[in-house]
């Protein structure tokens, strides 16, 4: 496996990720237009991500993109981890873990002082890679949408 910035040339391969996501975990929502609105930053990574001091990496398995994410700055010290996608067949196997240690690592190395992310409370995997990563349980929050209740869960990891 191999963790690589994003270029240009592989928005096609993380569209298709993020909408196999959108599939399998929020199939109530695939015929929603809306959604490419709420998922607007991940069809405009260079303006959402790299254009504002944040960072976006994929990763490669025999040249294959199977996984991505990035992070958005706050401010001067704090940081935001977004969409860390795995691709199904691929889940397990750490590379979710590897993505986040490369976001970690590339945010010491630029002096930011704390991470942070949320994650959706059904994802069990997600939340327990975040905690067995140091990230702590600051918050939830839920929202109703077409009668389901949808809470997310927010952590922070001081580095």
């Amino acid at each position: 496996m191999k963790i690589r910035e994003f270029t240009a040339a592989d928005q096609t391969d993380i569209t298709r990720l993020q909408d196999a996501f959108m599939a399998e975990f929020f199939p109530e929502f695939t015929s929603d237009p809306r959604q490419y609105q709420w998922n607007a930053d991940i069809y405009q990574i260079d303006a959402s991500y790299l254009k504002n001091g944040g960072k976006f990496w994929v990763a490669e398995v025999k040249h294959d993109i199977v996984g991505f994410g990035g992070f958005r700055l706050l401010d001067a010290d704090s940081a935001e981890i977004k969409r860390v996608r795995i691709a199904s067949a691929h889940r397990g196997k750490g590379l979710g873990t590897s993505i986040i240690r490369h976001i970690e690592s590339y945010c010491r190395a630029t002096k930011i002082k704390a991470i942070k992310v949320d994650t959706d409370g059904r994802f069990e995997a997600a939340i327990s890679m975040f905690t067995n990563l140091g990230y702590v349980f600051q918050r939830s929050a839920s929202a109703t949408k077409n009668n389901i209740v949808y809470t997310d869960n927010y952590y922070e990891k001081l580095l």
